[in-house]
C-alpha cells in the first residue's frame, strides 16, 4: 500500500519543503488514492499517499505518532504479525489509535529502538522522525519487495517511493548517469543502488539509512542465511517446509479488501492458488493470454483447468499487440526505471484491478528459492569444466566455441554461447547466461562521449557488482543468492511493485516471506542434491495438492510474443529508435553500430530481447529526460554538483 516521501533540509523554509513533499506525493497518486497527509517539524517534513488495506478508516491517516508526538512515522506496505505485535504492546502500556498493522512500527520502535526490525515480518519502506533525537530513520525490508529511493547533499535528504517523486519534488535534476546506464545495458534492468539518475540511489533490500546532524550512514541488518544455517533432520524437511509455506499463504492473505491471486500454466502459482483454496478462502484468480503469437505462449487452458479443479472465480483476458502498442506509453511512464521487463505484470494487474481486487498474490519467488531456474542446473554441473576450459590455448579455446556455435539453432544460444571465451568461474558464466550484452558486445555501440563517461573500461562492471555475492559459496548456493537477492531483487520486485502500483494494485509474494526464505536458503549444501533443480523439494513438500497436467508439464516461463509484435504492431516505434536521426540525437551510441545490431537482428543472428531494451530506454528517456520540467511545474530546481569519479562498484561507495 501507498507511497512515501520526505525531506530533511535546514536550508529551506517550511513552505518551500512541504511544497516540494506535496509535489512528490502527487507525482505518486496512483500508489495511494485514498488518503494523504503532510506533516512538517521545523527541517522535516514527511508526506504520503495511502491505498487503504488494513483498517480503511481515517483512523489510518499517515503520517502518524505515537502517544505524544515525538515518534512519526510515513509506511508503505504490510507488516504480516502485526495482531501479534499489538497484543504484545498493549500489554505493556501503549495505546493504539488505529488498527492498522503499520502502527506497530512506532510503538515497537519506543521500545526496542531500530533493533525493532528484527520483529517485523512484511514488505516495507518506511521512514521514522524521532523529534526527541531530531534522528531520520529510512528502513526497506529484507528483501527488497518494496522500494524506496533517496538522494543525499551537503545535510539534505529528499527520498520517495519512485523517482518521479523525487524529481516532482524539484530536488533532482534528471542527469543521466552514464555508468548506471552501462550496467543496464548489461543486465536489462538497473542494479541495485543505482538508478539511471545521477545521484539518486535505491536504499538496499535489507537495509536503513540513519540521518542525524545532518550526517548520513547507511547500515545492513539482514543478509540471507549461509547454509547449513537450518538444523533440520532429514525427516523434517518435507513436513517443515510445507508448514512454511502454509503459514507464509495464510498470514499474507490478512486484509479488509478484496484479495485474489495471479494464475498462470506454472507450478508456483499453482501450488499459491492451492494453498490459499485450502485456508478455506473462495479465491478468484486471474489469467492473462494472447490473441497472437505461437499456441505455447498462451497458458490460458491450462490456467483455466486449474481453477476449475480448485473451484476459483477465474477471470480471463486476452491482449492484442493493438492494445500493446495503445498502452506502452502508459507502460514506459509506470516502470519508473527502464526494464526489459514489466509489460506483463503491468497488463495482469489492470486486468485484476478492473476485477476487483486491491491485493493480489503472486508466485514471483519460487523459482529463485527452490531452484526452478536452468541456472541451477547448468551451472553447477558446468562450473568445474569452465575452469578447465580457461586451461586450453586460446587459440584452440576460440575455434572449438565459434564452431559449437555456428551450428547451435537459435540466436540468443549463439549470443551467449560466444561469450563463454571470457568465461573463467562459475560466476562468470552465470554473468553469460543472465546478461543481456556483454562489455565486448556493448563496447561497440556507445559513442565517444558515453565512452569518455565511463570511470573504468578495462573489465565489466557488471561482474563486479555480482562478484560482492557469492563468490566464497558453492555453485548452487552462489546461483539462488544472485537470482534470489540480484534478478529477483533488482529486476522481478522492482517491476512487480511500480506495474501493479500504477494501478493501485498491491501484489504480495508469499514465497518471498523471509522465515520461508531463511529456513530454505539455510538447508546444508547436501540438501540439494536430492531436492533441488528442478524445484523438487516445492513439489514434494505438496504432495497431491498440484494437479496432475501442472505437474507433468515441461517448465516454461511466462513469455509474451514481443518478437512478433516488433515486427507489426510496434515496427514503426522500433524503426523510429533505430533510425540514424534518433540515434544522433540522443548522442548516447555509435550509428553504425546501432544499426549494425539492428541488422543483426533483422537477419535473425541477434535475439529481440536486446533490441527491445533500447526501444524501452529510449522511450523512457524522452518521457523523462525530454520532458523533464512537467515533473517539478512551479518548483526551483535544487542545484547538487557533480559527485566525484568513482572507485570500482561498491554498495559503500553509494552513500554519497
Amino acid at each position: 500500500m501507498c507511497a512515501i516521501a520526505g525531506l530533511f533540509s535546514s536550508q529551506l523554509d517550511r513552505r518551500d519543503r512541504v511544497a516540494r513533499v506535496e509535489a512528490a506525493c502527487h507525482a505518486m497518486l496512483h500508489r495511494g488514492p485514498d488518503d494523504g497527509g503532510v506533516e512538517d517539524f521545523g527541517s522535516m517534513s514527511l508526506g504520503m499517499r495511502r491505498l487503504s488495506i488494513i483498517d480503511v478508516s481515517d483512523a489510518g491517516h499517515q503520517p502518524m505518532s505515537n502517544e505524544d508526538g515525538t515518534v512519526w512515522l510515513v509506511a508503505n506496505g504490510e507488516i504480516y504479525n502485526f495482531q501479534e505485535l499489538r497484543r504484545e504492546l498493549i500489554q505493556q502500556g501503549h495505546r493504539f489509535c488505529s488498527h492498522t498493522d503499520v502502527e506497530v512500527i512506532i510503538h515497537l520502535y519506543e521500545e526496542k529502538g531500530i533493533d525493532c526490525l528484527r520483529y517485523l515480518r512484511g514488505m516495507f519502506a518506511f521512514a521514522l522522525w524521532d523529534q526527541r533525537s531530531n534522528e531520520l530513520w529510512i528502513v526497506r525490508d529484507r528483501l527488497g519487495i518494496k522500494p524506496l529511493y533517496y538522494v543525499f547533499h551537503n545535510g539534505m535528504l529528499f527520498f520517495a517511493s519512485e523517482l518521479k517523486g523525487l524529481l516532482a519534488g524539484g530536488c533532482v535534476s534528471p542527469k543521466l548517469d552514464l555508468q548506471a546506464l552501462d550496467l543496464f545495458l548489461a543486465y536489462g534492468y538497473v542494479p541495485s543502488p543505482f538508478t539511471l539518475i545521477e545521484s539518486v540511489r535505491m536504499l538496499p533490500a535489507g537495509h536503513y539509512g540513519r540521518l542525524a546532524d545532518e550526517s548520513w550512514f547507511l547500515q545492513s541488518y539482514w543478509t540471507l542465511p549461509e547454509s547449513g544455517s537450518t538444523n533440520w533432520s532429514e525427516s523434517e524437511i518435507l513436513p517443515n517446509t510445507r508448514s512454511l509455506l502454509e503459514d507464509a499463504v495464510t498470514c499474507h492473505q490478512i486484509s479488509d479488501v478484496p484479495i485474489g491471486a495471479f494464475l498462470s500454466g506454472g507450478i508456483d502459482s499453482t501450488a499459491l492458488v492451492g494453498l490459499m483454496v485450502n485456508t478455506g478462502l473462495k479465491v478468484k484468480t486471474f489469467t492473462i493470454g494472447f490473441q497472437e503469437g505461437p499456441s505455447s505462449f498462451n497458458e490460458r487452458t491450462v490456467a483455466r483447468k486449474t481453477a476449475q479443479v480448485f473451484e476459483t472465480e477465474h477471470i480471463e483476458s486476452v491482449v492484442s499487440g493493438k492494445e500493446i502498442r495503445e498502452e506502452l506509453d502508459r507502460v514506459v511512464w509506470a516502470i519508473d526505471q527502464p526494464s526489459f521487463d514489466g509489460v506483463n505484470t503491468y497488463l495482469i494487474s489492470g486486468v485484476a484491478k478492473q476485477g476487483g481486487l486491491t491485493v493480489a498474490l503472486s508466485g514471483l519467488g519460487g523459482d529463485e528459492l527452490f531452484g526452478g531456474y536452468g541456472t541451477f542446473r547448468v551451472i553447477p554441473q558446468l562450473g568445474s569444466k569452465i575452469r578447465l576450459l580457461s586451461k586450453v590455448p586460446n587459440s584452440i579455446q576460440h575455434g572449438l566455441i565459434k564452431m559449437v556455435g555456428a551450428v547451435l539453432p537459435s540466436s540468443r544460444r549463439r549470443a551467449k554461447w560466444l561469450r563463454l571465451s571470457q568465461v573463467h568461474r562459475s560466476i562468470d558464466l552465470y554473468a553469460a547466461i543472465r546478461f543481456s550484452l556483454w562489455k565486448q558486445e556493448r563496447n561497440p555501440l556507445y559513442s565517444e562521449k558515453f565512452m569518455n563517461g565511463l570511470s573504468d573500461v578495462s573489465d565489466d562492471p557488471g561482474i563486479r557488482l555480482l562478484n560482492e555475492s557469492g563468490l566464497n559459496e558453492s555453485d548452487w548456493e552462489m546461483v539462488r543468492r544472485l537470482e534470489l537477492m540480484n534478478y529477483a531483487g533488482w529486476r522481478l520486485l522492482r517491476d512487480t511493485d511500480a506495474t501493479s502500483m500504477a494501478h493501485s494494485l498491491e501484489v504480495r509474494v508469499p514465497f518471498l516471506d523471509h522465515k520461508l526464505v531463511e529456513a530454505i536458503a539455510g538447508l546444508p549444501s547436501v540438501t540439494w542434491k536430492r531436492w533441488g533443480h528442478p524445484k523438487q523439494l516445492l513439489t514434494a513438500c505438496l504432495g497431491n495438492l498440484l494437479p496432475a497436467h501442472v505437474l507433468n508439464r515441461p517448465k516454461q516461463g511466462f513469455q509474451f510474443p514481443m518478437e512478433l509484435w516488433l515486427s507489426h504492431e510496434l515496427r514503426d516505434i522500433v524503426d523510429d529508435v533505430f533510425s540514424e536521426e534518433s540515434i544522433r540525437r540522443r548522442g548516447l551510441f555509435s550509428a553504425s553500430g546501432l544499426r549494425d545490431l539492428f541488422s543483426l537482428y533483422q537477419n535473425g543472428d541477434y535475439p529481440y530481447e536486446v533490441i527491445w531494451q533500447f526501444v524501452i530506454l529510449e522511450l523512457w528517456l524522452r518521457k523523462v529526460f525530454d520532458r523533464a520540467s512537467e515533473y517539478s511545474q512551479g518548483l526551483s530546481l535544487i542545484h547538487i554538483s557533480e559527485p566525484t569519479r568513482r572507485t570500482p562498484i561498491s554498495y559503500a561507495v553509494f552513500c554519497l
